[in-house]
């Protein structure tokens, strides 16, 4: 089955494989309350039709003495005619283990395996599943983003899964530690307390996110900013 829909996706849809790019190298702040608390490092590699995320996440400042807990998130999958379609994901802090968790989806299918501190299930996997990694790479292969109203996504985090509606606002211009960038703003419908998500994608860049602001119930936020960026075709 696999074979066969690759052999499909050849013959329909070699622009897209041309247009994926070979490399990402992306560096972030993670900033809150104004003042830098950790740095992110991440890098997209392709291979043939597969692909391969991995993320860094590393205390800062006193965060770094006090915490010195290190996140590895990486996403693992397929580059089909509608993006990425990830096979496994892998969430893992140095300390806080018990925050753990890990997901395999089987597409043929329909199944997602999880794995957190509870242990091992199976839920019904959407068709239009991303992982919480592979999911802020996917925006570069959403027909005509810029001329929607709303896009929804299903999201896991290898705990569960969220279905993630975005309502996708005018162009905006924002200014990031990389430079002032042209962008499309998407943010999460209203909820009852403070809770939200914005994105702003750097259209110029394939739609990548340059900067993400989330909200907690409490009004907390947590904003990251991107600072270098390196795209390899």
């Amino acid at each position: 089955m696999r074979a066969f829909a690759a052999l499909l996706l050849l013959s329909t849809a070699p622009a897209l494989f041309a247009a994926a790019p070979a490399r990402i190298d992306a560096s972030y702040d993670v900033i809150t309350k104004g003042i830098k608390i950790a740095e992110i490092k991440e890098r997209f590699t392709r291979t043939g039709h597969q692909y391969r995320i991995e993320s860094l996440t590393r205390p800062v400042g006193l965060l770094a003495l006090f915490k010195p807990d290190t996140l590895h998130v990486t996403s693992e999958g397929d580059i089909t005619a509608k993006g990425l379609r990830p096979r496994h994901f892998l969430y893992r802090r140095s300390q806080e283990t018990l925050k753990n968790t890990e997901a395999d989806f089987d597409w043929p299918q329909s199944t997602l395996m999880l794995n957190d501190r509870y242990g091992q299930r199976f839920e019904q996997l959407p068709a239009d599943t991303q992982d919480r990694l592979s999911a802020l790479y996917q925006f570069r292969y959403v027909s005509f983003l810029g001329n929607r109203k709303e896009l929804t996504m299903h999201i896991t985090n290898g705990s569960k899964i969220d279905r993630r509606q975005y309502l996708v606002h005018s162009a905006q211009v924002v200014t990031v530690p990389l430079g002032t960038l042209e962008t499309l703003y998407l943010s999460t419908a209203p909820q009852e307390t403070a809770w939200k998500t914005e994105i702003w994608l750097s259209t110029e860049n394939g739609n990548f996110p340059c900067r993400i602001v989330l909200t907690e119930d409490n009004g907390e936020r947590l904003t990251q900013v991107l600072t270098a960026l390196s795209i390899t075709q």
